[in-house]
């Protein structure tokens, strides 16, 4: 049963769909932070300087002995800084350092802080006195955070651990304070350390942002709409028009051009494409070729056999033995030609099974070239071997014959008017590693450079009169790459144009191998 194709949405809904969800989320999260976590956020900012403040204090007090100036100075500093009012004590509860000289960092002279309030009656009133006792005595940290949203007193221990308090109500709206009280004792005396904030309410601020955000809020969406119409017709017309060509590329226009660019990424599409099509193009001429060549040389041997077995059939005298060796050598070619197809076509889909054994190729190569004997013979042909020593591989057997007797052939086909081929056998050392190279030459015109490239190809021809071989089908050559590569085999060719010493040179290489052991 066909699956029913899913709608696909397409790049600009996409992009835009994205962006929605990006301004989405950034407006959640400025929501979040400038409206519901303001105050906390604010109350944490605050407490951080308290804090921050009363360890630098107690730094200076436990490292030095703290004098009046010194550390008039050090609170004075730090009370501008943060808007913190400050006092420290020594154990006869005199101060020794007080913020501004005894200036309030509050909002009103009414509103002063618990520090400095009017008349100096926090160093005088015997309760707060008896309760800087009770702070030295516990040894703990006061702090009392009257925020309006969690206003309560909060105790710490010493190293900083907050111990559970008791929520308290507050109106929202009202300036509230933070008080932190600590007793510290360096070089056998004791200081007070007392620092005072106010809190700002910031619900008015809240209201503002409030206000704000909604402005920006249809800003941001507005501009997102904007620039997901503007990127998406950008980013999609060259893909729409790389799409519309890729259509007449698969209808079978092998000439058509992709456009587009502005984009790394689709300008290498495009050259992807366009190489495509161009190879494309190459391949259904190959496919032509190739039709027409098997066609020409099926069509080639039928012919002769139909034609010489009509003679034989109604001429008298005719049924001679050289009629009836034309119609065997010409079925033998076409079998050869059915085979070779046979063999591509298992090389090229990896079925064909290979047998590795360790055998003689300087042999292998003999046997090969005596099969030629006839042919020298009878049209003239020079076929030599060149060798300097007996040299073993580990090889498929077969498959390397086929490919000595292939490259061999392709020689023969296309060798000068002097038919000269010679097939050498040289041995070199690479990395510590002995490596046999088979090279089999002619004398023929050569290759073009241009072409080098396809002349593994099946049929592929240097000029465009297809020329039936000597001996062979024409398909040697993509059978010989086959093969090779199967063996990891390294091979090439090598030509020259010029006027003196033309020709083509075919080589592969293996590496060699000791002889094997002979048994007795």
């Amino acid at each position: 049963m066909m699956k029913r194709n899913t709608p696909q949405i397409g790049i600009r809904w996409k992009l835009a769909a994205y962006l929605a969800v990006f301004v989405s989320v950034l407006l959640l999260v400025l929501w979040l932070f400038q409206i519901v976590f303001l105050g906390d956020v604010y109350r944490n900012i605050k407490v951080n300087e308290i804090f921050t403040a009363a360890d630098s204090i107690r730094s200076r007090i436990t490292t030095a002995n703290p004098n009046g100036n010194a550390m008039a100075q050090l609170t004075d500093s730090i009370a501008s800084d943060n808007q913190i009012c400050i006092l420290v004590l020594d154990d006869a509860f005199h101060a020794i350092g007080s913020s501004t000289h005894n200036t309030c960092y509050s909002i009103g002279a009414a509103n002063s802080c618990f520090v400095h309030q009017a008349s100096g009656s926090f160093l005088s009133d015997m309760i707060r006195i008896q309760f800087l006792a009770t702070i030295r005595q516990s040894g703990e940290i006061y702090f009392r955070d009257m925020t309006p949203t969690t206003a309560s007193t909060q105790t710490y221990t010493p190293d900083g651990t907050p111990l559970p308090t008791a929520s308290q109500n507050d109106n929202p709206d009202r300036e509230t304070a933070m008080l932190y009280v600590e007793y510290v004792e360096s070089h056998d005396r004791g200081y007070y350390i007392i620092l005072n904030s106010k809190v700002t309410p910031v619900s008015a601020t809240v209201q503002t942002l409030q206000y704000e955000l909604v402005i920006i809020s249809i800003l941001f969406i507005v501009a997102a709409v904007i620039m997901a119409l503007v990127l998406s017709y950008r980013i999609s017309a060259p893909i729409i028009k790389i799409n519309e060509r890729a259509h007449q590329l698969a209808t079978g226009d092998y000439n058509t051009v992709f456009e587009g660019g502005g984009y790394k990424e689709i300008a290498e599409l495009r050259d992807t494409l366009n190489y495509a099509a161009k190879e494309l193009s190459k391949v259904e001429g190959f496919r032509r070729d190739l039709i027409a060549n098997v066609s020409h040389d099926l069509r080639t041997p039928l012919t002769m056999i139909t034609g010489y077995a009509e003679v034989m059939r109604d001429l008298p005298g005719e049924n001679t033995p050289e009629n009836v060796q034309v119609i065997i050598d010409e079925g033998s070619r076409l079998t050869t030609l059915v085979n070779d197809l046979l063999d591509l076509s298992k090389l090229q889909s990896g079925t064909a099974p290979m047998t590795l054994t360790t055998f003689s190729l300087t042999d292998c190569v003999k046997t090969i070239n005596r099969r030629y004997q006839k042919l020298k013979e009878n049209d003239g042909y020079d076929i030599d071997f060149l060798y300097d020593e007996n040299i073993y591989v580990t090889a498929d057997y077969p498959k390397l014959g086929q490919v000595i007797y292939n490259l061999v052939n392709n020689a023969i086909s296309y060798t000068g008017t002097d038919k000269k081929v010679v097939i050498r056998q040289t041995v070199k050392t690479e990395n510590g590693n002995r490596v046999v190279r088979i090279s089999v030459t002619d004398t023929g015109m050569g290759i073009s450079p241009e072409n080098l490239e396809y002349i593994w190809d099946r049929y592929f021809k240097e000029n465009k009169a297809h020329k039936r071989a000597v001996v062979g089908t024409g398909l040697g050559l993509s059978i010989v790459k086959g093969i090779l590569q199967m063996h990891n085999a390294r091979f090439g060719v090598e030509t020259s144009e010029a006027e003196e010493n033309h020709g083509s040179t075919f080589w592969f290489e293996l590496p060699c191998t000791d002889a094997p052991a002979k048994t007795e």
